[in-house]
């Protein structure tokens, strides 16, 4: 490998790869670039619509008579022109590069998701409010600040769509899939290669292991992929294998050889992603203490405060009660479909543990036969979910309306009742049944600390794919990382998972 070979001890060993070496040769595919600018392609389109779309609604205003009275004694002008908007589509969008918004679609594995939604509105709106003490400031009263507002509503809402659909479409072409190597065949390289490979909205394609030592043997369903060589073959593998990202799995590599290798990769425009040791405990939300340049991560406090608890109530009641107003007259469109299609009531009951170990009834919409609980034993021997949950793919017991409703998710509508009467959050862990959740010893109990929700990160990462003991690790990694933020996120991730049917059954 590389420019020679080293006596160490006894032994020889390849000199790892310098930067130029990598440098010189990696052959640049870079879907890197090609993410962003599509991304950068998607977010200027939604931008320009937005404008459109906000100079006709304002202009429409001019016909509305209590608008025209109110405006006349400011002088306001509630239009903006149509060209004035148009130019300040390359402002949007530096401000969008300025807080970020271009650099997780070409760095972060997956690319660009809804997750960045929460940021998205945070730069539109500050540019927003700068834009308007702009305009107050160049045209006073005149300022067409209807025409902003309504720009600012219509863009927080087409910017994150524009880039949905340029993911779902666009970035299906071979050229923006990344191809990641893992280093280390052991039993957390083959774990990450099995959660990979579940994602295919990732647009990642695994080429194989680096392993210095002897690799496991993948026992477990997952990708079997080979072991295309050793850590000093480093250099080789990606130039052969046009690897765009490197994944750390717990390397045998000496530490320095590794050290020099990894900064090559890095400089070179490879990426490279590290597994924290000790992983099963860190949440992907943790903060990063620095003391001289060495990252501590925090592994966070079990435990919410109640003032915590507090503002996590408020949205849900307010969040709730916007969304149950929102889905009222599907819920009634649903109930009248389950009456036509079999006997027996519309909504289901059913006792689940909550928190602190409360037991409450949770409400969906009656998905299988009356009677079906006393035929879960008798399929027993049928169930497809590793753990003490019971799931099946073809489940004899769903009705014909049934299988529609648990596909989409709609069966789990009505427990924003549960959300408001305070038995439910509108983000947290799955609520267990009685029997279930008695199963749950030592650390995994920690998840009854918290309000169980209606979608949380077993929901949003695949459901019923998921394994029970992989579920209540996320419980975990949630409680202890919890924030306003990511359960804002958490409910953005619900549409794209419930639209892509991950893990429904």
């Amino acid at each position: 490998m590389g420019n020679g070979t080293l006596q160490h001890g006894s032994t020889y060993y390849t000199e790892p790869a310098t930067r130029a070496d990598i440098a010189g040769h990696v052959k640049t595919r870079r879907p890197t670039k090609l993410r962003v600018a599509a991304t950068l392609t998607a977010d200027a389109l939604a931008l320009v619509a937005a404008s459109l779309l906000a100079v006709w609604i304002a202009g429409s205003f001019d016909n509305v008579p209590i608008v025209s009275r109110l405006a006349a004694p400011f002088e306001l002008d509630p239009r903006g022109g149509t060209l004035t908007f148009l130019l300040l589509t390359p402002f949007w969008l530096a401000v969008l590069w300025a807080f970020g918004l271009y650099r997780e679609p070409g760095r972060s594995i997956g690319g660009a998701s809804m997750s960045e939604t929460p940021h998205g509105l945070t730069a539109l709106t500050a540019a927003s409010w700068l834009m308007m003490i702009a305009m107050v400031l160049v045209e006073g009263p005149r300022a067409p600040i209807a025409t902003l507002i309504a720009f600012w509503m219509l863009a927080i809402i087409l910017v994150p769509a524009a880039r949905w659909l340029g993911k779902v479409s666009v970035w299906a072409r071979p050229s923006f899939q990344e191809r990641v190597l893992i280093i280390g065949a052991g039993e957390v390289g083959h774990t990450l290669a099995n959660k990979i490979s579940k994602h295919p909205e990732l647009r990642i394609k695994l080429v194989g292991y680096l392993d210095d030592g002897e690799p496991r043997r993948n026992g477990n369903g997952g990708p079997h992929l080979p072991v295309i060589g050793v850590f000093d073959d480093l250099d080789r593998i990606v130039a052969e294998q046009q690897v765009d990202r490197v994944i750390v799995a717990f390397s045998q590599a000496r530490h320095d050889d590794f050290l020099r290798v990894v900064r090559a990769c890095a400089d070179s425009g490879v990426k490279v992603n590290i597994v924290p040791r000790l992983f099963e405990v860190v949440s992907s939300r943790a903060l990063v203490d620095d003391v001289e340049g060495i990252p501590l991560l925090d592994v966070g406090h079990i435990e919410l405060s109640r003032a915590s608890m507090a503002v996590k109530r408020v949205f849900d009641l307010v969040v709730g009660g916007l969304i149950f107003l929102l889905v009222a007259p599907l819920l009634a469109i649903v109930a009248l479909a389950i009456k036509l299609d079999s006997r027996g009531p519309v909504f289901y009951r059913q006792e689940r543990m909550g928190r602190g170990g409360k037991p409450f009834f949770i409400f969906k919409f009656r998905s299988m036969y009356v009677g079906a609980d006393k035929l879960r034993d008798d399929l027993a021997d049928q169930n497809e979910y590793s753990g003490p949950m019971f799931k099946m793919k073809r489940d004899p017991r769903i009705t014909r309306i049934g299988g529609w409703l648990r596909r989409w998710s709609i069966d789990e509508l009505p427990q924003i009742i549960n959300v408001m009467k305070g038995e439910m959050s509108l983000v947290g862990p799955r609520p267990l049944w009685v029997q279930e959740a008695e199963q749950c010893r030592g650390w995994t109990q920690k998840r009854l600390d918290i309000t169980p929700g209606i979608t949380g990160l077993w929901q949003v990462l695949g459901r019923s794919d998921i394994p029970f003991d992989e579920m209540v690790k996320l419980d975990y990694m949630y409680v202890t990382g919890w924030s306003l933020s990511w359960d804002l996120k958490l409910l953005m991730q619900t549409v794209p998972a419930v639209v892509q049917k991950r893990g429904a059954y």
